[in-house]
């Protein structure tokens, strides 16, 4: 419906208004003076403007006037006075009535402008909060959508980069786009159809791509200054979180790029110096038993060396592999339900034949339940752990390896007789490539406690590290009890 049209209906009230209060009065004619009956008229005016505007309660001014002179005002049922006063008292209540219903269509006006501005400040306040979390351009961009279909009703809503400006969807064209970059300013042109006005918003203040906001607004608004003020307080609020999310997008490539060349530094420093070292002794001892001027049991010797260095070496490669599994997310659990006992029996085998000298102290806890892991994983924890203590205390001193059952976990404490752990980076230890001492002769590139804690996680555990009382470092690997599957549930399987 046209604006005229809505214009035109609201006079249809103002008289209805006028009727009905002239159908009022007449009953009480016999006890109203004039005086009060002007009253009435004058009411029914403000009621008309405060309610249907300026123009409707001048023409219920008019409205009432006539009726008051025509059947109020001797003789009546006739527009012809035959006493100046009462054609003075129509002319004031007529002059009243106009001042009265202009002053309340304006308060009127004035309301609808305020409640209008406090529901554009919400609106703008809910784009700046929502627009604030977003973390991606494509966010912003539909936070943007939803703010001016519901505030414009706009259409057909982009965010144009200056990139795509050579093959824009319609109604836009390359030219328009290119002129609202280059004049800096609002510009508006035909839409997709006669109802609606193509409007382009430069963003011209965003680093890199510069941007347009192209949208489609009812023409019957388009133009108006209340929208026109809309738009570009709108606009500028979207710049500034494009602004944001370019230099945080910018940000997060940079610490990438920063911890890419940290992680391969490390991986290098890694290869050169830990690896490097024991096969520079491998090559040493493969050269003297190369000359086979040696005794038998020198030979012996030598290839048990040589044994341990390979397995050093080994051992490492698997760390560096299983950490590349931890961080891409590879892993695959072969789980099944299994006592803990067999898996740290067979560790203590495989550190024993590495260590052979190095006293463990064993003590678990009778009746442990069973849990379900992963047994190679659960191994290769518990190796890392066991080997951190051995390398990292006095080969003089025992490691101790308690099992025991706590609440909802089953727990398996290290602890060694060491200098300890510093108390200030405990979680630090358990960072890729970051040890205990930072510059050390031990061997070992900082892996180990990573993958343990990585390992845990995986079969939704906890590797925690501590200070012990009296000296030395305590690891705790806790694995969850869970509820084991019955003989009837085995028997089905």
């Amino acid at each position: 419906m046209s604006q005229t049209a809505v214009s035109v209906r609201n006079y249809q009230p103002a008289l209805l208004v006028s009727i009905g209060l002239t159908l009022f009065i007449l009953p009480l004619q016999a006890s109203l003076d004039l005086a009060n009956t002007v009253l009435f008229y004058v009411l029914g005016v403000v009621v008309t403007g405060s309610r249907y505007g300026r123009g409707p309660a001048i023409f219920a001014a008019v409205s009432n006037s006539l009726f008051y002179l025509y059947l109020f005002v001797p003789p009546p049922l006739s527009l012809a006075i035959t006493e100046p006063q009462y054609l003075l008292a129509a002319v004031v209540m007529l002059v009243v009535a106009v001042l009265v219903g202009h002053l309340t269509a304006s308060l009127k006006s004035k309301a609808e402008q305020v409640d209008a501005w406090e529901t554009q400040s919400r609106a703008l306040y809910d784009l700046a909060r929502q627009l604030g979390a977003s973390l991606t351009s494509e966010e912003v961009a539909q936070v943007t959508s939803r703010f001016l279909r519901i505030a414009l009703q706009a259409v057909n809503i982009r965010i144009i980069p200056e990139s795509a400006c050579d093959q824009p969807p319609p109604p836009l064209t390359g030219a328009l786009l290119r002129a609202a970059l280059n004049q800096g300013q609002p510009l508006l042109s035909n839409g997709s159809s006669q109802q609606l006005t193509l409007v382009l918003m430069p963003l011209a203040a965003c680093v890199d791509p510069r941007c347009v906001l192209a949208c489609e607004l009812p023409t019957t608004t388009a133009r108006t200054p209340a929208t026109q003020e809309l738009l570009e307080t709108a606009s500028s609020v979207v710049t500034v979180a494009l602004q944001r999310t370019h230099f945080a997008d910018v940000a997060r490539e940079t610490e990438i790029r920063r911890s890419a060349e940290a992680l391969r530094n490390s991986i290098l420093s890694a290869l050169s110096h830990d690896l490097r070292t024991p096969l520079t002794v491998m090559v040493g001892l493969a050269e003297t038993l190369e000359l086979d001027k040696i005794s038998p049991e020198r030979q012996r010797n030598m290839l048990a060396a040589l044994k341990n260095q390979a397995l050093l070496i080994n051992q490492q490669v698997t760390n560096l592999l299983d950490m590349a599994r931890l961080r891409s997310g590879s892993i695959d659990l072969n789980e099944a339900w299994q006592p803990i006992e067999d898996v740290i029996g067979t560790t203590l085998r495989l550190v024993k034949r590495h260590w052979k000298d190095r006293e463990i102290t064993v003590d678990v806890s009778p009746d442990l339940p069973p849990l379900r892991f992963d047994a190679v994983l659960i191994e290769r924890l518990l190796w890392n752990l066991l080997e951190n203590a051995i390398k990292f205390s006095p080969a003089d001193t025992p490691v101790e390896l308690v099992v025991r059952r706590l609440g909802d976990w089953v727990e398996v404490l290290v602890c060694d007789w060491g200098p300890g752990l510093p108390p200030e980076a405990l979680e630090d230890l358990f960072n890729m490539f970051r040890r205990g001492r930072e510059e050390s002769n031990i061997p070992g590139v900082g892996l180990g406690l990573a993958i343990a804690r990585g390992f845990a996680e995986v079969h939704g555990g906890q590797v925690l590290a501590e200070n012990r009382l009296g000296g030395g470092a305590c690891f705790r690997l806790r694995l969850p009890v869970g509820t084991p599957p019955t003989l009837k549930e085995l028997e089905g399987l």
